[in-house]
């Protein structure tokens, strides 16, 4: 499941738009604080170029002792100091330089065209800048209170910028949603066509692609579902035509006088008419009747009774008793053409097996014949297809299996054509829930 949306278009588009909200925040905080370095630095400059100022102002003409004194009463606590030269003995500072630091010292080297240094100390209370400049020719440490100056991010920026990341998250994942909601419809919709039923129209809305691909697809499948329509029609129509004659001639032939002809002629009606009802079965597997419950056991009871009673060996192996909802006669259908086949194809006994495996329903036909070859499984579930080894000869019409496919597609199974114990088998896997689609089965009820 992750993996699925991990690889999904809705992903990768809020991806993008996620990675581009977070280079954009990240750029215009790096951006933000760039520019707030400037505008302290810059303050810190003016202020020390104002207290120098004052300073030697204050201090022209006054001898060391006089100076010494104006210091001790200009130095107080939280206030720029001017400290002898010599001040920094036993003084403890940092390694590292704020870039406050580091960008004052750069510029007042470049002013006064000699290196400036500067240090940075942390106190318990306070921190403080110590910048080494010259008062009146003499030899000073400018110490200055630095917390107003400290390098940190600003939180209220910070927060902002988090809530905007958020805000532009949430509206282009809606966005994204938006945008591959239509792109997800047609996905679905065509999963249901591929299984053979008719999706509902797709809402023609969203951006003009979309609206496009959307009207597109709506009229795809309803030019499919029209086609299959004049399909079912004109098979049913065919044979249904094809049953009045077959019938009439059929008795016209034992109303005549006994011949060597008259029992193969006979024949040939019958089995005319066996792949005449095949077409009839087969158009109909395209249609789904309503569901309600049927017990499989009853069902296959019927059939295989009816089949016995043509002198057939099969045998009834009823392991669970299980009850689903389906369609009765396409159940009846599927179950009729695999006896057929195994009559005419396999050999006896054939066992009709009912079982319960992973919560489904298993229905398997096992008869004793040569099978089909593994590599021909597939290519025997195609409508038309007569294998040469099996009914090259034989006057199938090639749409037993593919009729048992298409009703076990419309019921949401699974076939499967395995060997067993030297023995051929036809599984049938079927949920036992809510086999179809309430709205498949709406949309395909109705027979063109």
């Amino acid at each position: 499941m992750l993996r699925k949306l991990l690889g999904s278009l809705f992903f990768r588009l809020a991806l993008l738009v996620v990675t581009v909200v977070i280079t954009t925040q990240l750029f215009t905080i790096w951006l933000a604080n760039n520019e707030r370095h400037k505008l302290l630095e810059r303050q810190l400059y003016i202020q020390v170029l104002d207290t120098l100022s004052f300073l030697e102002d204050s201090m022209t003409g006054m001898v060391e002792e006089e100076r010494q004194a104006f210091l001790d009463n200009y130095n107080r606590p939280g206030l720029p100091s001017l400290l002898p030269f010599n001040a920094d003995r036993g003084q403890q500072f940092s390694e590292d330089l704020p870039k406050i630091g580091a960008m004052l010292a750069q510029r007042l080297s470049h002013d006064l065209n000699e290196p400036v240094q500067a240090h940075y100390a942390r106190r318990a209370d306070h921190s403080e800048l110590w910048v080494h400049v010259h008062v009146l020719d003499q030899p000073y440490w400018l110490v200055i209170p630095f917390g107003r100056y400290r390098d940190r991010m600003i939180s209220p920026m910070l927060q902002a910028s988090l809530l905007a990341a958020l805000f532009a998250t949430l509206l282009a994942s809606l966005l994204a949603w938006r945008i591959t909601r239509p792109i997800s419809q047609v996905v679905q919709a065509s999963r249901q066509l591929a299984s053979g039923s008719m999706p509902q129209a797709i809402p023609e809305t969203g951006p003009r692609e979309m609206q496009l691909l959307a009207h597109n697809f709506n009229g795809m499948a309803q030019a499919l579902d029209n086609a299959a329509r004049e399909r079912r029609l004109m098979l049913a129509g065919l044979s249904h035509d094809l049953r009045t004659p077959l019938t009439r001639l059929k008795l016209t032939l034992e109303m005549q006088e006994a011949s060597t002809d008259q029992h193969d002629m006979l024949s040939d009606i019958d089995e005319l008419s066996r792949i005449v009802r095949q077409f009839i079965d087969f158009a109909r597997a395209e249609e789904t009747s309503r569901l309600e419950p049927v017990a499989l056991a009853d069902l296959a009871a019927s059939v295989v009774a009816r089949f016995r009673r043509e002198s057939m060996d099969a045998r009834l192996d009823i392991r669970d008793e299980i009850e689903l909802r389906a369609d009765a006669l396409a159940l009846e259908r599927l179950l009729s053409n695999l006896l057929e086949n195994a009559r005419r194809y396999g050999r006896p006994p054939v066992v009709i097996r009912l079982e319960k495996a992973a919560g489904d329903a298993m229905l398997s036909v096992i008869d004793h014949g040569d099978g089909i070859p593994a590599a021909l499984r597939e290519t025997a579930l195609a409508p038309f297809e007569r294998l040469a080894e099996h009914r090259g000869t034989d006057g199938g019409s090639g749409l037993g299996l593919a009729i048992v496919s298409r009703v076990v597609k419309q019921h949401g199974g699974a076939l499967e054509l395995t060997d067993e114990d030297g023995a051929f088998k036809v599984a049938i896997r079927l949920p036992l829930g809510e086999t179809l689609n309430e709205s498949a089965a709406s949309s395909t009820s109705q027979p063109g």
